[in-house]
């Protein structure tokens, strides 16, 4: 019953090999394509023991019984190593429940059948002994089906890695190139051992194990030294193949493991050109210093010369991929069009700026002046009808001021880059404001409707514009020979609303969804509409709304609502 120590060295060794990559890979077992090759592994040891226990023990229930565990083992050998090219190769529809239903059900059918061996299906229940040698068994119906099943498996691991062979270049092509090695290799001599042309069949040494156990040295130096699971695995899992975005994965190395076409399109980066040092892709990808770009960390905005020549913008992103997430994904979105709208709008606002410092200075100084001659001629006029040419001088001058003003209010909301906060009193902030249009408009009745109740308001400085301008608007559009002005406040939970009421001809129905736009002048009026506008934008602003409503029994009535909390 014992086994000479040639044979234990002779079956150990690469069981221990085999055992080995089944060790090594269970430390990737959550990377695509690792728990099957762990399944590899441990079946291709378990293979070589048994076989070995069966080719050397003289029990014959013994014997029996490791042979069956060495032909299912094959099977499981091969189909694990079908899996593993699968998954290397991203086949994940092999994956899915049907695939994987029939690779289970035939290993639990061959599993059954090597068991019970219904009517001889498999092997022939008595074996023949041959004098001082292991008992013979003769192969059944069965087994033909067993060596085409194995043979497929086999034929469909090989045309996957042939496939990622001629897909790879660069430094990762050696490794699909070994494991291609390996696998015809262990192809080759299960077409050696099936056809009985083993050369030394003294030795009873499978030939069909030798070929796997090449296959496992195989993929113990790929586990080791050529990151075999972590190529295409990287890829899968960032999920960049369907992404517009031109996007790259490097290895822990700073090696490309990755690209998808739009790389291609965009730098003229080979996606197959895997191995290739970051310094090198970056220098490739110019326009950046190599070390800035693989240094980025979350996103950053890069500027890249393509190969057509062109400058373009790009907001690169950078992700951790990866178990040991020391592996890295940058997706380069480009955003050319965006800088320069971003460019369009800077020249704008520097357009308005300088308008709004015309309108505050040069233009206002000059209203000022012609003011101060009006006043002067006001004095000198004989007659009426140069008294009302003064007149109409002086007001248009006046209310070309406002205008002005209101315009340079406007510019500031629309320049302004942020909000400044600050507590502003409800009720003091209104009374001063009527005091101030009163002051302007003499002929006017302005009253308060309701006890303005004392309540402080977070808004910028600018929120008293938007009172002003509607205490001016009820009486520049009114048009009766006293305009009457009412203000009225109410506090509710969450809220303030402020109404302005007139006497005047109220705004039609058809304008009262438009009133409040830009250059709207309502009632045919003289005004230049941006009062309105600028009430509408401020309140904007402050998360607030505005609307008008006919008031009872005549005129408009402007209603203000602003957040309380």
């Amino acid at each position: 019953m014992s086994i000479p120590p040639f044979d234990v060295i002779l079956f150990g060794v690469p069981a221990l090999i085999s055992a080995g990559v089944a060790s090594s890979a269970w430390r990737h077992r959550a990377d695509p394509g690792g728990m099957s090759l762990v399944l590899h592994g441990l079946g291709s040891a378990v293979w070589i023991l048994s076989y070995g226990a069966g080719t050397r023990l003289d029990d014959q229930l013994i014997v029996s019984g490791m042979l069956g565990v060495s032909w299912l083992s094959a099977v499981v050998v091969a189909f694990s190593g079908m899996y593993v090219a699968a998954e290397y190769t991203e086949r994940t529809w092999l994956k899915r429940p049907v695939g994987l239903g029939i690779a289970g059900g035939y290993v639990c059918l061959e599993a059954l059948l090597i068991a019970f061996n219904p009517a001889d299906l498999f092997y022939t229940r008595t074996p023949t002994v041959v004098q001082g040698g292991p008992p013979v068994y003769e192969f059944g119906v069965w087994w033909t089906v067993h060596l085409i099943v194995t043979f497929a498996a086999a034929a469909a691991m090989l045309g996957m890695f042939l496939e990622a062979y001629s897909a790879q270049r660069g430094g990762y092509r050696r490794q699909a190139r070994a494991i291609v090695a390996g696998i015809v290799v262990s192809y080759v001599t299960l077409i050696v051992e099936v056809a009985g042309l083993e050369p030394y069949p003294d030795l009873l040494y499978n030939a069909t194990m030798a070929g796997s156990t090449v296959l496992s040295v195989t993929f113990l130096w790929a586990l080791f030294y050529a990151d075999f699971l972590k190529v295409t695995p990287i890829a899968h899992r960032t999920l960049l193949a369907d992404i517009e975005d031109a996007a790259i994965v490097l290895d822990h190395r700073d090696r490309l493991v990755y690209a998808n076409q739009a790389v291609k399109d965009v730098f003229g980066v080979d996606p197959k050109d895997t191995g290739t040092s970051a310094d090198d892709l970056f220098d490739s990808i110019a326009g950046e210093p190599p070390d800035r770009v693989r240094d980025m960390a979350g996103s950053e905005v890069m500027v890249a010369t393509t190969p057509d020549g062109e400058r373009r913008c790009f907001s690169v992103s950078v992700s951790a991929v990866g178990d040991d997430e020391r592996s890295r994904a940058f997706v380069f979105h480009e955003i050319t069009a965006q800088k320069q709208h971003e460019r369009l709008v800077e020249r704008q606002r520097d357009n308005l700026e300088t308008l709004n410092q015309v309108l505050r200075h040069d233009i206002r100084n000059d209203l000022q002046l012609i003011t101060a001659y009006t006043d002067f001629l006001d004095d000198e006029c004989e007659t009426a009808d140069s008294q009302r040419y003064v007149d109409t001088i002086s007001e248009s001058a006046d209310h070309a001021v406002e205008l002005t003003q209101t315009a340079r209010e406007l510019s500031a909301v629309m320049l302004s880059t942020g909000v400044e906060e600050q507590r502003v009193a409800l009720r003091t902030m209104l009374i001063n404001e009527v005091t101030d249009v009163r002051a302007s408009y003499p002929d006017a009745t302005f009253e308060f409707g309701t006890e303005i109740p004392s309540i402080t308001l977070t808004a910028t400085e600018m929120i008293s514009s938007v009172f002003r301008n509607l205490l001016k608007n009820a009486v520049q559009h009114n048009d009766k020979d006293a305009a009457e002005v009412t203000v009225s406040a109410t506090d509710r939970e969450g809220a303030v609303t402020v109404t302005v009421a007139d006497n005047g001809p109220g705004v039609p129905d058809d304008q009262k969804e438009t009133i409040f736009g830009k250059g709207e002048r309502g009632l045919d009026s003289s005004g230049s509409g941006i009062g309105l506008h600028l009430v509408n934008t401020l309140v904007d602003v402050h998360d607030g709304d505005v609307w008008v409503e006919d008031n009872d029994p005549v005129g408009a009535r402007f209603v203000v609502e602003l957040p309380t909390t």
